[in-house]
């Protein structure tokens, strides 16, 4: 596989004055890499009640004169228990070539995807799963997962650097690693006319850079502590279903100043309030949390069988009571305080399909 990445971010504008305004993207050459990759599976059966799947994964990416190779194991285990319990274990090696960065402050949100090059290392991680499910006959299935992630050569900003300059994105970055681990329970019922399932995670997701945060961990911007989706589909008769969906997840995590003051100009013969300099004094990283997203989406399918074909007309709504999820905060000058910016209210559509 040949990559070739332009890794850029065109910035909103700020006006200044009489229509005055400036655009600055992130400065970057083109990097042109090869990646290769070759794998090998197999389903190893090693009793009536014990199964393995087995692989390996190896790896290279050539980027500037630089190679990578990453060898890497699989191992999934299930052991069937008495009374319809199954148990499930796994673990694996895993290299992402491709990083990605993004902006945890204030203001609109960017991530950026940049690869590894001769200076910036691949990413690599380590992971541990063990979850109990059991079926109760063929209608129901209730599983709990506990996992734990172990991630090194993470991305990150150093602190004050951001995209907004013409300076090579390597010059703003550091490495380090980080962490996740949490349980997720999942029931489903997968026969009769009403069917659906509902999936919770509880989950913490952690960073930690020498140069960053005093070099302490803190919360990753996508830390999502509560995730809960709940599905459920209705076939009324044969020409009419209706279906439904509720997420909810925490806010992000970001980071905002924990004080602004103002100074006099240090260098000003005649200080007066005019030449004063305004002083933002940062908390620790990503020490605020967003608030917390949820919508329900609804929809209604009215199905026909012809001779020939299926045709199927569908009616519905996203985020329908038109909550209004973050999307990021600013501070708003004018008022002395942040704002929230939401996008998509309440956001109907309507589909027509055949298939034959």
């Amino acid at each position: 596989m040949h990559h070739t990445f332009s890794p850029g971010a065109l910035n909103y504008k700020e006006d200044f004055g009489e229509d005055f305004n400036i655009d600055t993207i992130l400065g970057s050459s083109d990097t042109k890499a090869w990646e290769y990759f070759i794998y090998a599976e197999d389903d190893w059966k090693i009793s009536p009640d014990f199964s393995a799947n087995v692989g390996f994964h190896l790896s290279a990416f050539s980027v500037n004169g630089k190679t990578y190779f990453s060898p890497q194991a699989r191992l999934g285990m299930r052991y069937l228990l008495p009374k319809d319990f199954a148990l499930k274990a796994s673990y694996s090696m895993m290299t992402q070539y491709i990083h990605l960065l993004t902006n945890e402050g204030v203001g609109l949100p960017t991530d950026l995807w940049v690869p590894s090059t001769e200076r910036i290392r691949p990413q690599t991680s380590m992971q541990w799963a063990l979850g109990l499910a059991k079926t109760f006959g063929t209608e129901y299935e209730v599983s709990v997962e506990g996992y734990y992630k172990k991630m090194d050569n993470l991305l990150s900003y150093k602190e004050g650097a951001s995209f907004l300059n013409f300076e090579d994105w390597q010059e703003k970055v550091e490495q380090g690693k980080g962490d996740s681990y949490g349980v997720e329970f999942f029931v489903q019922k997968k026969q009769g006319n009403t069917t659906g399932w509902i999936g919770y995670t509880l989950a913490w997701n952690n960073r930690q850079f020498e140069n960053i945060n005093s070099g302490e961990e803190y919360p990753f911007r996508y830390d999502r502590r509560h995730d809960l989706s709940v599905v459920v589909s209705h076939q009324i008769n044969k020409k009419i279903s209706v279906s439904g969906s509720w997420i909810f997840g925490s806010g992000n995590a970001i980071t905002l100043n924990e004080f602004r003051y103002i100074s006099y100009n240090p260098n000003s013969n005649n200080p007066t309030i005019n030449e004063s300099i305004e002083i933002e004094v940062p908390g620790s990283k990503n020490n605020y949390r967003m608030n917390n997203y949820h919508r329900l989406d609804f929809g209604v399918d009215f199905t026909k069988k012809k001779k020939r074909y299926q045709r199927t007309f569908s009616l519905g709504a996203y985020n329908v009571y038109s909550r209004k999820n973050p999307f990021y905060i600013y501070f708003n000058n004018s008022e002395n305080r942040f704002k929230q910016v939401s996008l998509f209210p309440v956001i109907p559509y309507f589909n027509y399909s055949f298939k034959f």
